[in-house]
């Protein structure tokens, strides 16, 4: 498959299987096409050449409702609101599951330091939230909403390696698809996956997995 972005490059990637509930590490250098290859997973960018193939547990091709594919950013957005609203996304019903999830993604402390807790409102212009909080809050947002499949682009890169570890052992023991860019892992985060896929520069003609 290859994909390529209006007057950019075409970035060649080797053919791979990812099965249901696999627990995918995907590695390589800057620039080696990972971040598109989870666009084009989301459907927003189509590919150049070659196809995203999904199939069903009978092996049949199935378009995907690419809106349950969960995708979480280095810098994730957040909106005004407070911070369990942004985590249930004003779905007042789910309010009484915010607790567990904040444990879930290691925000428990974080929380501890607002006088109002989870009530707390994200302000945006004076950005009261740092970088991992937010990526703690929309992690929270991924697992209450049960999508199946869950791409993470450098998404606790904000994070400190302990609460990265509990984070993606919570990942790991679900039944969910997950495929994970991230760097600075140590090799016990690493093993803790089920497969990497490590896509090569263009120069190089190899790709492990």
């Amino acid at each position: 498959m290859a994909l390529k972005y209006p007057n950019g490059p075409i970035i060649k990637y080797p053919d791979f299987v990812i099965n249901k509930g696999e627990k995918v590490l995907l590695s390589g250098d800057s620039g080696t096409g990972k971040s598109t290859l989870l666009q084009a997973l989301l459907g927003k960018i189509k590919p150049y050449q070659g196809q995203i193939i999904f199939r069903n547990n009978a092996g049949q091709i199935f378009q995907p409702n690419l809106n349950r594919i969960s995708y979480i950013a280095q810098d994730p957005q957040l909106f005004p609101g407070t911070i369990a609203e942004n985590i249930v996304m004003f779905h007042q019903q789910l309010l009484d599951q915010v607790p567990n999830l904040i444990n879930k993604v290691q925000l428990q402390s974080d929380i501890a330091r607002f006088p109002q807790g989870t009530d707390t409102q994200v302000d945006l212009d004076k950005n009261n939230l740092s970088g991992g909080q937010r990526q703690k809050i929309i992690l929270a947002r991924s697992e209450i909403f049960a999508d199946e499949i869950i791409l993470l682009d450098e998404a606790t890169s904000a994070i400190d390696s302990q609460a990265t570890k509990q984070i993606i052992t919570e990942l790991i023991n679900t039944d969910k698809t997950v495929i994970m860019i991230a760097h600075n892992l140590n090799s016990e985060v690493k093993n803790m996956f089920d497969k990497t896929i490590r896509l090569a520069s263009q120069k190089e003609n190899h790709h492990d997995f």
